[in-house]
Formats: structure tokens, sequence, C-alpha cells
């Protein structure tokens, strides 16, 4: 019954506005095939507003007039637009329950190769791709060589982010983090920087950078849904040569304004956390995603398509529904 109540109003949702127009034409040209729903409804001897007539089950339950006709067709709209209601509510229930799951397509992009001399500071940007839904926020966090490399700074000149929460540094795990984001509408590109860290080499060798797994980027849907995809990581060739005390003494004027909590940093900028070097944990690399078959998920996803098919159709008749 629950399943036939299902089928019923999700197919007069799609159907019902039709059926009330067409309605009376149907009666008109086959009059007998029609029925009377409040006819039908009542008993034999009760009066039946429609058709103005005492009910009749033996002489056919078919309105008795265009005038019934066209209230039969007026009662089938109302029902009609209170099934496209609960269609639009289940809709908007199965939204909060995180459905249509928003697609993971960002990456983190970072360049691909480079070398560098011993004791030279090089910087490595932040940058993220595959936007298909606006983001708000993000969390970069970066493993790497603590024996090859060390960070010197994060910079957040030039972001897209103007908030920014978290920012850590620890050399001794080989481990970094830049946590930031900004309000609604997000930010939506084909691809942004978010911030730039500075490494200075310390040993030859290859050092390797990656993206850690407890990186996120969340889209500004509401529901804050972890669209990361995957994790980039790189390595690059420290040299044995090293710079020179001319070169070096010029890279130590390189500084980046100090910042205080809570205190502007830029004419859009926040910042929201103390400088200085903090513990971190250096963890695994892949993103494990849910690969189980799960079948109620699978059933509120189907359930999800009918209802935006449904709720599509009337957004392109008559402009209905649009987010």
């Amino acid at each position: 019954m629950v399943i036939a109540s299902w089928f019923l109003v999700h197919i007069m949702a799609i159907f019902g506005i039709f059926i009330a127009v067409a309605y009376p034409l149907w009666w008109l040209f086959a009059p007998k095939q029609a029925a009377c729903f409040l006819c039908r409804a009542k008993v034999n001897e009760d009066w039946c507003p429609f058709c103005h007539k005492v009910v009749n089950k033996n002489e056919g339950v078919s309105p008795k007039s265009i005038t019934s006709a066209v209230l039969n067709g007026f009662l089938i709209l109302i029902f009609s637009i209170a099934f496209i209601g609960v269609v639009f509510g289940e809709s908007q229930i199965l939204f909060k329950l995180g459905f249509p799951p928003t697609p993971k397509t960002v990456s983190f992009i970072i360049p691909t190769k480079g070398q560098y001399r011993l004791g030279e500071i090089f910087p490595m940007k932040i940058e993220i791709a595959g936007i298909k839904t606006p983001i708000n926020a993000v969390q970069a966090d970066l493993g790497f060589e603590s024996s090859k490399a060390e960070v010197v700074d994060i910079s957040t000149e030039g972001s897209f982010a103007n908030i920014f929460i978290q920012k850590e540094i620890n050399n001794d795990g080989g481990y970094a983090r830049l946590t930031g984001g900004l309000p609604n509408p997000g930010f939506f590109a084909d691809k942004g920087l978010f911030g730039t860290v500075f490494f200075r080499g310390k040993s030859p060798g290859i050092v390797k950078i990656e993206f850690l797994p407890s990186s996120k980027v969340l889209a500004n849907d509401s529901r804050g849904t972890e669209v990361l995809k995957d994790l980039a990581s790189v390595s690059y060739l420290i040299l044995p040569e090293r710079i020179s005390k001319e070169e070096d003494d010029m890279q130590k004027t390189i500084k980046l304004s100090s910042t205080v909590l809570g205190v502007s940093t830029g004419s859009t900028q926040m910042k929201f956390y103390q400088e200085g070097s903090v513990l971190g944990a250096k963890v695994g690399q892949e993103i494990k995603e849910e690969k189980r078959f799960n079948p109620l998920k699978s059933s509120l996803n189907i359930l999800e398509i009918i209802d935006r098919f449904i709720l599509e159709q009337y957004g392109k008749l008559f402009g209905l529904f649009k987010k």
C-alpha cells in the first residue's frame, strides 16, 4: 500500500496537471468513460455538488455537465499541486541528508619538478583546481623529509581565501598546515592560489613533499561536503652546491609581515592564529572511500534522481524550484 501510494504521488506529480487540463476534453469526447470523483466517492441517494444531482450509480458516475467535468479537472489540479509539494519537500529532506552527494572533483596542484642549491629558499605554491562547485574552506597539510628540507614560512599573499585560522610548522616532524576559507558564496573558478610555502634545502638529494590525507577542501553547499579527489606529491632535487653568503644574507632580508591574533593583515584578509612553530603529526597518504554497496544509499540516490527530474520539468516549463 505504501509503495503504491508512493508511485501514485510521483506519477500524479509528473502528469497530474496535464490530466487536469485534458479531463474536460476527455469528457466531451467520451463522457461515459470519464468519472465524477465525488459521485464515485458517495453512496446512492447522496447529493453531488459537482453534478448538482442525486447520485445514482445504476445510471453511472460520469459527470452530468461540462461544469462538473471542469470541477473534476480542478480537483485533479489541486491534488497534483499538493503532490508536487510533497515531491519538493521530499527533495529538500534528501538534500539535508546529503543527496545528491556533491562530487569529489578538486585536486591540489603543485610544480612537478625543480632543483635548488643547499640553503636556497624556494617557493611551492598551493593551488587548487577542478572546482565544479563553490568551496569555502581548505585545510592543506604537507609532509616532507625533515632531513632534506625545512619550512621557512607560509605566505597567504594573493590567496583567494580571506580568513585564516591555522598556520602550523613543525620542521622536526616534517609537517606543515595552512587552514582558511571565505564566507558565502565561496570561491568558484577554474583554479585558485590558496597559499605559498617557502622551503629551504638542508642536505643534498631528492626531497619528497606530499599532501597528507588530513587535507580537506569543503564545498559551499550548506553541508560542508568534502570534495577533495586526490592528493598531490612532488620530488625536488637539492644540489650539493651551497648558495653564497651574499645570497644567504639577501634571503634573510625577505620576511613576511608578522601576524597578531584577530588583527587584519591587509584590506581583505583576517588571520586568527598565533605565529610560531607548533607540533604536528604526519599520517598516511591515501584518501579512503567507501566501496561497499549500500542498498539504502542507492535507493535514496534513485529517489533523489526521480524527484530532481520531476522538479526540473516544472522548472523548465514554469521557472519553478530554481536554486
